[in-house]
């Protein structure tokens, strides 16, 4: 095992813990907790058995493994990048809104 290997499972490990943790003082629902603990896991997976990567390559018609997993990493981040903006998008019309409610409130309770 290479050290680079052993850097990142031992971060898959923590970063499960951490997923735990949360999922039991119920900061994250157990879909979250499925999805991230299945995604952490995979991660450590391929890390410790780099095999997989190649197999997979094959099912996509790819060259290596490592390009594999940088294409889905790479289309999965935009993918995730683009949901986040979306996201906050709708946080700020929802601030904008709430601002523009209390500012006409304020301004009709000055006015009395």
């Amino acid at each position: 095992m290479q050290f680079i290997q052993f850097i990142i499972i031992l971060f898959a490990i923590f970063a499960l813990t951490g997923i735990f943790i949360r999922f039991r003082r119920k900061t994250i629902n157990f879909l979250e907790f499925f999805l991230w603990s299945f995604f952490w896991f995979m991660v450590g997976l391929c890390v410790s058995l780099p095999n997989i990567t190649q197999w997979f390559a094959k099912i996509l018609g790819v060259g290596r493994g490592a390009d594999a997993v940088f294409y889905i990493g790479i289309v999965s981040l935009s993918y995730f990048l683009f949901r986040l903006y979306i996201k906050i998008r709708h946080i700020e019309q929802e601030i904008t809104h709430v601002v523009r409610k209390l500012a006409l409130n304020d301004l009709e309770h000055t006015k009395k």
